[in-house]
């Protein structure tokens, strides 16, 4: 596969070390000896979604102090103020214990001794410490965010007061592209290998849909531990509406089983206290956020870890609570059934299953998909994973395996691809999620979808026949002859014409910043000529009668010149088919007929427009009946 741009980015932004995004460590670990002060949250919002600001601050010096005023500017002007009058217990040396307890967790690992759970536990205590002696405040600057925001703390001290302030950056963006937008267009002469420009036109019929499947909300014992994350679902959701998104699935960890701040997790209870939760919001707001669970399976290395399966309800806006047994290294992640157990569990509870991150691996907690473990059942995978949104190597090698994955389907025949047994989809389905821990990170990094509404009904359709797009912003879509992605398009006499669009918006740079590239069956097949064009959206439209009649497939992808911005499609699916065999069945007869007359007139790209002229019509109906044979 060349993927010239992706590997730029690999190159540029995989984590230094063995460090890897899902290595979490505590924000305030760099600032010991200090007062730590992090300001998060709704920071950045799309159309008119409302902005808040989530403040935590910790007293990691061995003094004591009282926060005694809390303050959100806008050019050095108080918007917002609190006197707060919380006291700032001094826990310094608890933060000096846990990162010292870090170094010799790293050495104990490495030399695999029986000191692993006893540093663990200590640094446990020592986290809870920190976290316990936490303050927290919520702040909200209203809809103008315009100017130069900061926020600022006035602590009590043996010092006397001092003032501390975090700058922050809040921004306003319009809402996310939906494939409607008016296009620039430009479309390829297949005779002399040259674009000329077409009049622009408006998008799709159908709306891309954006939304985020991976998150962990308190519910999460690392979201709550390490990130000090303080809000459930209800909080989550209104994060993702203030950031544009159109649904949420939260998918707390269910392979922890650990007494961690005199609470359980995670528990039976505490799954349904988190649905409840996301139900009532969905009642009383009328906006899907649902709830489900990431799993731990299999038993991988010297620790015995498991990779981790998402898990997604097929007809119900929650997933019930699934068993998830584990045992051992860090805080019971170890020692997960199999993952046959765990898959067939996930499917026969009325859920179907991706594989998350299947590259990366945290220490001591979990390990990358074992792509030997002949596990069925499955339904995709996770290409793009990472709260920052950057496009790591770990997300490169997903998107290369996917496309060993893709050229192992058997090319579409009959006007479909065959069913695999054992698995809900016909082919391994991509998605991109952020696996964010913390409001802010949510929707970093998204999965658009191809859909009418959000209900459980169409969110399973999206999902299990790939009508997906993996972004962190910009939305790519592919038609071939009418399909659309996750379909199939038949060719006849293998004549194809492809429609592939990029849609921005000012958030994320106008379409000349792209590179823009055509794959057919994993290769570069065309980069598609974004320099000469203006504004947030274009359309690239391909007739050929020769260049996709021997493709399987053919996937898109964008990426801004600055390695910022990404989106990747799924497949199309290809078939040729001979002049009239409308639906590919391998025969033409009545059915190609009724269809050819049901698309009488222009209808470009339609299977039904043999000869390519951008209309249906008497030398189509000559076509079909030379080739007549039912």
């Amino acid at each position: 596969m060349s993927t010239p741009w992706l590997w730029t980015v690999a190159a540029g932004l995989v984590w230094a070390g063995t460090a890897n995004a899902h290595d979490h460590e505590p924000d305030w670990l760099d600032a010991i000896g200090t007062l730590h002060l992090e300001a998060g949250g709704a920071t950045v919002v799309r159309g008119d979604g409302m902005a808040w600001v989530d403040v935590r601050i910790v007293n990691l010096t061995d003094q004591p102090a009282s926060l005694v005023r809390l303050e959100l500017r806008r050019d050095g002007e108080v918007i917002q103020s609190d006197d707060h009058l919380a006291e700032l217990p001094a826990v310094g040396q608890a933060g000096e214990d846990y990162a010292r307890l870090e170094l010799r967790l790293d050495e104990a690992v490495t030399s695999a001794t029986g000191e692993v759970e006893g540093i663990l536990n200590a640094q446990a205590r020592a986290l809870e410490r920190v976290q316990a002696a936490s303050v927290s405040a919520h702040l909200y600057p209203g809809h103008d965010l315009t100017g130069v925001w900061s926020v600022t703390v006035t602590v009590d001290g043996e010092a006397g007061c001092e003032k501390h302030e975090v700058p922050l950056d809040l921004q306003r963006h319009p809402l996310l592209p939906d494939g409607t937008s008016v296009a620039a267009r430009r479309g390829f002469d297949h005779a002399t290998n040259c674009w000329r420009v077409l009049p622009p036109r408006s998008g799709h019929d159908a709306i891309w849909s954006a939304g985020d499947q991976h998150l962990h909300t308190t519910w999460s014992l690392d979201a709550y531990a390490l990130e000090g994350t303080e809000e459930g679902p209800a909080g989550y959701a209104d994060a993702a509406r203030s950031f544009g998104l159109d649904w949420i699935m939260i998918t707390d960890h269910s392979n922890v089983h650990a007494w961690y701040f005199g609470t359980w997790f995670f528990t039976p209870e505490q799954h349904e206290i988190a649905r409840q939760e996301a139900a009532d919001y969905r009642s009383s707001e009328g906006w899907p956020v649902l709830y489900s669970q990431e799993m731990g399976l299999g038993r991988t290395g010297f620790w015995d870890l498991p990779s981790h399966m998402l898990v997604y309800p097929l007809d119900t806006f929650d997933a019930p609570y699934l068993e998830n047994p584990s045992s051992g290294l860090v805080f019971g992640h170890a020692e997960c059934e199999d993952e046959q157990v765990i898959l067939d569990r996930i499917n026969s509870n009325g859920c179907y299953g991706f594989i998350a991150h299947p590259y990366e691996e945290g220490t001591l907690s979990f390990a990358k998909w074992d792509w030997d473990n002949g596990a069925t059942g499955w339904a995709g995978l996770e290409l793009w994973s990472n709260a920052e949104g950057e496009f790591h190597e770990a997300d490169l090698s997903s998107l290369e395996k996917w496309h060993d994955l893709l050229g192992d389907i058997a090319p579409p025949s009959g006007g479909s691809l065959a069913a695999r047994p054992g698995f809900p989809t016909r082919f391994p389905v991509g998605v991109g999620n952020s696996d964010a821990h913390t409001v802010s990170a949510i929707g970093n990094v998204f999965t658009y979808a191809r859909l009418d509404d959000v209900t459980p009904a169409t969110l399973r359709e999206a999902f299990l026949t790939g009508r997906c797009v993996a972004s962190d912003g910009p939305l790519v879509t592919i038609d071939v002859n009418t399909a659309g992605i996750g379909d199939v398009a038949i060719l006849p006499d293998g004549r194809g014409r492809a429609v592939v669009r990029l849609e921005t918006t000012a958030e994320f740079g106008p379409v000349s910043d792209y590179a823009f590239v055509l794959e057919r069956d994993g290769a570069t097949l065309m980069e598609l000529p974004t320099s000469d064009v203006s504004g947030y959206a274009v359309e690239f439209v391909i007739d050929s009668p020769t260049m996709f009649a021997d493709a399987t497939y053919l996937t898109a992808w964008a990426q801004r010149s600055d390695l910022e911005r990404l989106a990747m499609t799924n497949p199309v699916w290809l078939q040729s088919a001979e002049a009239g065999d409308v639906d590919g069945d391998g025969e033409v007869g009545v059915d190609d007929l009724l269809t050819m007359l049901a698309s009488w007139g222009p209808c470009e790209g339609c299977p039904a427009d043999g000869d390519g002229s951008g209309s249906v019509d008497v030398n189509d109906i000559l076509m079909l009946l030379a080739n007549w044979s039912a």
